[in-house]
């Protein structure tokens, strides 16, 4: 979608995120990083729930929550999506999975059909998260343009591990706690700055190792921010989150 966007020198417009919950607000500030214009989440948590999480995302663009599933029976839903929602008029519409459900790829592709329904056949382009790779022919037909399956990064992190030396002494030291992901105060030098600026100031530890600033540790709202941008500023940090060890 980023690729799709920056070629035709827009945002990414309006995105609906269907069985969305807090647990997923990361994916929420990598949207907005991202460009999204405004979001709009659908999910089973009541919505006095989720104000709290919800608050430090609608400072950077417009973010509507409601509890809406397809729990409540896919026609009942796709008349949400296609009143109160308006998901035809959104740029992309994200299925997550519905954690707590036996079949969670089964429920995915009934959102899916709800989608399509409220579309009258013609859904905005559709990006679903599945948990069984192996299911992902199940959503022949619904619109879905990409499926995604998070167990491929683990999958291609091991193939990596097993052809080139340093990424499997990498992982090694991982594993073994040679290395570690610390918060580190941000340097009094770097106030006001980026994380650009950040990645080339923090480069060693008191002893001299050398170590790696993977991301902020954030103010305002709970969580961190992995690979923010070079351009992020420092501001809203409380801390540096740095990768340290001996094995770097």
């Amino acid at each position: 979608m980023a690729d799709t966007a920056a070629g035709q020198g827009e945002g990414l417009g309006r995105l609906v995120v269907v069985n969305w919950a807090p647990d997923a607000l990361g994916l929420v500030r990598a949207l907005q990083e991202l460009g999204a214009e405004s979001l709009t989440l659908l999910g089973t948590d009541a919505p006095e729930a989720v104000e709290a999480a919800l608050a430090g995302p609608r400072s950077r663009c417009a973010v509507r929550y409601m509890a809406a599933s397809v729990g409540d029976g896919v026609e009942s839903f796709a008349e949400q999506l296609a009143g109160a929602v308006e998901v035809a008029t959104a740029r992309a519409i994200i299925v997550l999975p519905q954690r707590g459900r036996g079949e969670t790829d089964a429920f995915s592709r009934l959102a899916c059909t709800a989608i399509h329904r409220a579309c009258a056949g013609h859904p905005p382009r559709i990006l679903v998260a599945v948990e069984d790779p192996e299911a992902t022919h199940e959503f022949a037909g619904l619109g879905v343009s990409t499926i995604f399956y998070p167990g491929f990064l683990r999958a291609a992190l091991l193939a990596h591990g097993c052809l080139d030396l340093a990424v499997f002494r990498f992982m090694l030291a991982l594993l073994q706690g040679g290395l570690r992901v610390q918060t580190w105060p941000v340097p009094a030098e770097l106030q006001g700055k980026c994380f650009r600026d950040a990645c080339l100031a923090v480069e060693t530890d008191p002893a001299g190792n050398t170590v790696t600033v993977l991301g902020l540790c954030l103010t305002g709202e709970p969580g961190m921010l992995v690979n923010p941008g070079p351009a992020q500023p420092l501001s809203a940090a409380a801390g540096l989150l740095v990768l340290t060890g001996q094995g770097i």
